[in-house]
């Protein structure tokens, strides 16, 4: 993120980030890490007095937030997350606006003046034709295709629920791009090659519209970028919750998704191969419910959420 600052001239600064200890060990200096965090943010918003601080949640938000109400300085949070998380629940009252991504959001703050605009995403190369891309990436134009991510970093769990759905299914009838993540691309890129699936694997990918519009069906976990790209682009999905996310709010993010007729919901420790392999043959065999759910995703988007915010 700091190169992106650079490469875009806009001066950036790290603020020291002091997380609750989990070690009894770590209990004694807490208050003077916590202390030196609020004093270095204090200071440099007192030095440059911006028009405004955003926070965008999580440990780094809680000292210039605090310093900005000392400081009288108009104080706004970004909330991506349907359960807004602890930092954003404890400013709200104190903030001129809280952005949501879900419009029921807004139960769980104290915020006078709550905006559901939407996720902010970077832009998006906007690209049509599926079959060219399938093509590219060395995949059949018309086979029905599944793109598997699970977050920038991939999710082991979600690689190994599908290669063992590879058992349960036809090569002649499915094709993947996977989104793999540094640590699985070995194994999946063999495992698909000894079962006769054409697959198109990449541990990163930076271009992620060009995944969305090639696929047919995304199996994917539900944190709030992935759920407003899913959304944007209109693509139906099997979402499955990170099990460890804090206070279970992919759950929540995904329960939103399925509320809408936009997604389908699978808890990781339910979910077997062949569970998975028919959940993609029912959506594989039958194109009204894929276009079903595909409209529904898309009328859950947000238009231009920077636009909104930044007005």
């Amino acid at each position: 993120m700091k190169n992106e600052f650079y490469k875009a001239g806009i001066p950036f600064q790290e603020v020291p980030v002091v997380r609750l200890p989990s070690r009894k060990r770590d209990l004694i200096s807490f208050p003077f890490r916590a202390l030196w965090a609020f004093l270095f943010a204090f200071g440099y918003l007192l030095r440059h007095r911006p028009i405004a601080v955003i926070g965008m949640g999580g440990y780094a938000s809680v000292a210039p937030a605090l310093s900005a109400i000392i400081l009288r300085i108009p104080l706004y949070f970004c909330e991506q997350n349907l359960l807004p998380g602890k930092s954003t629940r404890i400013f709200s009252a104190g903030c001129r606006a809280v952005f949501t991504s879900f419009p029921e959001s807004r139960n769980y703050l104290r915020a006078k003046n709550v905006l559901e605009t939407g996720n902010p995403l970077r832009p998006f190369r906007m690209v049509r034709e599926k079959g060219e891309l399938r093509m590219n990436m060395g995949l059949a134009k018309e086979k029905f295709t599944v793109l598997v991510l699970g977050g920038s970093q991939g999710a082991h769990q979600i690689n190994l629920k599908v290669l063992a759905s590879l058992y349960y299914l036809s090569p002649n009838e499915v094709q993947f791009i996977h989104l793999i993540g540094p640590n699985d691309y070995q194994l999946v890129s063999e495992t698909c090659r000894k079962k006769n699936f054409q697959n198109y694997s990449q541990s990163f990918f930076s271009e992620m519209e060009l995944l969305y519009t090639a696929a047919d069906l995304a199996i994917c976990r539900s944190g709030a970028t992935t759920i407003a790209e899913l959304t944007a682009f209109g693509l139906p999905s099997i979402l499955v919750p990170y099990p460890f996310a804090a206070e279970d709010h992919q759950t929540l993010n995904a329960n939103y998704l399925v509320k809408n007729g936009a997604g389908i919901l699978k808890k990781e420790s339910g979910l077997s191969g062949e569970i998975l392999a028919e959940e993609i043959k029912n959506l594989a065999g039958n194109p009204q419910k894929i276009s079903t759910l595909s409209e529904a995703a898309r009328k859950l988007a947000h238009p231009e959420p920077a636009r909104r915010i930044v007005s």
